[in-house]
């Protein structure tokens, strides 16, 4: 726990008896970097943390016992006899075709300190305390804290609330082993594991779209690379049905996940998630009689709006430089376009002061650095936006975040895209464009991704060797915690920049699949790249560890990623129509028969949207074994009520 340097000591001293109360032990010091205050706390009574797991309702895994103890009876008469020779057949076939995840997961029970021996073989607390993951144990511990009371308001959020609480950090293990997903998990909670666990899906999926890209480009390869062939069309369908199954089939991966880390149905873990800076006026609930905080929802969409207002000049200011660098480099070539600058376009020909071999490369990197400055500011602006809408909670937190920044970024990557096929109608243009684009930004990514963490560790190393240096002249910092205080100086790990270069690299492949196929290969090739340089940041540990969440799903990114996946629809099917009928070639939109067009790109719209919608209403969002287990728990747990 970190404190302002300005909490005094008689305010301290009333905190450490607090916890010391509630069977917390603790080590007071100081940072010798920052000189902020450090309180390091644990809890040495075991039977405290089960119990509070017994609060929280936490599943775990019953042990068969019957099943134990006849297991070396079986054992036996098999070593004389075949016992499948004497059960009947078609009961041997039945119990065959079980599914063993069905056997393993169907013994999932609310753990109860009373039948504590159910969960494990021994009976000592500190042995039954190891089935609980690592992640597990620290969100117990943090829920304990929350139930630690200051006048109305539990500990953490009134100590915040009164700014002398900065943070509450957990501490890196000694030894952090990360060889699967179920180790994040373990380790980090469900939260961290389930993008590994996506970006794992996500590969797995993508290497058939990958194998068609291929295929599509051997096919392809003595046609015009200037136009939209047959090939590509077909490639291009291809891709929006590849989008439909990947989204319903990780939704039925994400089901499968909630019965695995044992995460179904427990809501009431969404009570530590409250947003500790939510300000609200007491307010009674006419049906309940209780009083409880509230903010007027007419206020939130005030500062909604404020919020678009925000993000209107920054998207204008990024569109007026993109236009002065379409201009000079000859994107822009109809004079009587609203966008044309004659200036601009001046310096690119033949006597401007633009005219070289390379001035349109050095534009396209500009653009792509101008793109992600541009990002990078926004997300400043968005976050104190976010923030000044007051959600209750973390997660409604954290999903507006999402929105705003998916659809000011979804403007400010792909709206020049647009205008190059759909006004100038350029396919040339945009499949070059497209491919340096795509390109460098990956390699940017991959960059920032590979390098930074090795100079990050290189800083960790010297960081921990200063305080060290300081250790020497401090008597009273215990030697033992030198690491910890080193870790508290570490970057927090935040996903969600990993999750929108996800995104829109998904974005890339499906928006434009008809123009720029190898778009699946290439990035194929480079998420392996990144899903390297994310475990070894995480195992290396690199960052501060965060406080683990119970989770198996990527929430709101799903909506988003259907987002993308009905957008490529009209995308797609605008490129098929358009090529079909030679617009591209003609570049005259005059001289188009725009009624046919039209009726086509009705026609394949309408049935694509239809397609989709009934794939999605056919395949059943949880896996025949999911449902049978949840079916034969509910049943059970019946059994036992009654």
């Amino acid at each position: 726990m970190q404190f302002s340097k300005n909490t005094t000591q008689e305010q301290l001293e009333q905190i450490v008896n607090i916890l010391l109360n509630h069977g917390f032990q603790s080590y007071k010091t100081r940072n010798l970097q920052n000189d902020k205050i450090l309180l390091f706390i644990c809890i040495g009574d075991p039977k405290i943390i089960l119990e509070q797991a017994e609060q929280m309702q936490l599943y775990k895994l019953v042990i068969d016992r019957s099943n134990i103890q006849m297991h070396d009876v079986y054992k036996k008469i098999a070593e004389k006899i075949n016992v499948k020779k004497i059960l009947d057949e078609r009961l041997v076939i039945a119990l065959n075709q079980i599914d063993q995840r069905i056997v393993k997961f169907e013994n999932y029970q609310k753990f109860k300190y009373d039948l504590k021996s159910d969960f494990c073989l021994q009976n000592d607390d500190a042995e039954i305390i190891k089935i609980f993951s690592p992640s597990e144990t620290l969100l117990i511990i943090y829920n304990y804290l929350h139930t630690i009371k200051i006048g109305d308001l539990d500990m953490i959020h009134f100590l915040k609330t009164e700014e002398y609480l900065l943070q509450v950090t957990p501490i890196h293990d000694e030894i952090v082993q990360l060889n699967s997903v179920s180790d994040i998990e373990r380790y980090f909670g469900g939260n961290l594991a389930v993008y590994f666990e996506f970006m794992n899906f996500y590969q797995s999926m993508l290497k058939y779209l990958a194998i068609a890209a291929i295929i599509t480009l051997v096919i392809d390869h003595q046609s015009s690379l200037f136009k939209i062939t047959n090939v590509a069309s077909f490639y291009a369908v291809v891709t929006m049905v590849w989008s439909t199954f990947f989204i319903i089939a990780w939704r039925r991966k994400e089901n499968e996940l909630s019965v695995e880390w044992g995460v179904f149905g427990q809501q009431h873990i969404k009570r530590l998630d409250l947003n500790p800076e939510y300000k609200g006026k007491p307010k009674m609930n006419y049906i309940t009689g209780l009083v409880k905080n509230s903010y007027p929802t007419s206020s939130r969409i005030f500062y909604y709006m404020v919020s678009l207002f925000e993000a209107i000049p920054i998207l204008i200011i990024a569109g007026l430089i993109k236009i002065v660098v379409f201009n000079i480099n000859g994107l822009i070539r109809n004079e009587s376009s609203i966008f044309y600058i004659r200036v601009a376009a001046k310096l690119n020909q033949e006597g401007g002061l633009l005219y070289y071999k390379y001035t349109t490369n050095i534009l396209d990197i500009f653009t792509i650095l101008l793109i992600f400055y541009i990002n990078t500011l926004y997300t400043k602006v968005c976050i104190n936006s976010t923030k000044r809408e007051n959600h209750r909670t973390n997660l409604r937190f954290y999903n507006s975040l999402i929105l705003k920044r998916f659809s000011f970024e979804l403007i400010n990557r792909f709206f020049h895209l647009f205008y190059i096929a759909f006004i100038e109608f350029d396919i040339p243009t945009l499949r070059s464009l497209l491919i340096k684009l795509f390109v460098m930004d990956q390699i940017r990514r991959v960059l920032l991704e590979s390098l930074l963490p090795m100079l990050m560790k290189q800083k960790y190393e010297k960081q921990k060797e200063q305080y060290c240096l300081n250790l020497q002249k401090k008597e009273d910092i215990n030697e033992k915690i030198v690491d910890r205080i080193a870790e508290l100086e570490l970057w927090e790990y935040d996903d969600f920049d990993d999750y929108i270069e996800v995104i829109f690299q998904y974005g890339y492949i499906v928006l434009f699949a008809a123009i720029f196929p190898l778009a699946a290969a290439l990035t194929y090739i480079f998420n392996f790249i990144e899903i390297w340089s994310d475990k070894f940041k995480l195992a290396n540990k690199l960052y501060q560890r965060n406080l683990p969440k119970k989770a198996y799903s990527i929430g709101e990114w799903r909506t988003v990623l259907m987002t993308l996946s009905v957008l490529s629809i009209y995308t797609n099917t605008a490129f098929i129509a358009l090529a079909y009928f030679n617009v591209f070639d003609t570049c005259q939109k005059s001289g188009c028969d725009w009624e046919n067009i039209l009726l086509l790109l009705f026609i394949i719209e309408h049935f694509s949207l239809g397609l989709k919608y009934i794939v999605q209403q056919t395949i059943n969002s949880k896996p025949k074994w999911v449902r049978i287990v949840l079916r034969r728990m509910k049943r059970k747990r019946r059994n036992f009520h009654n």
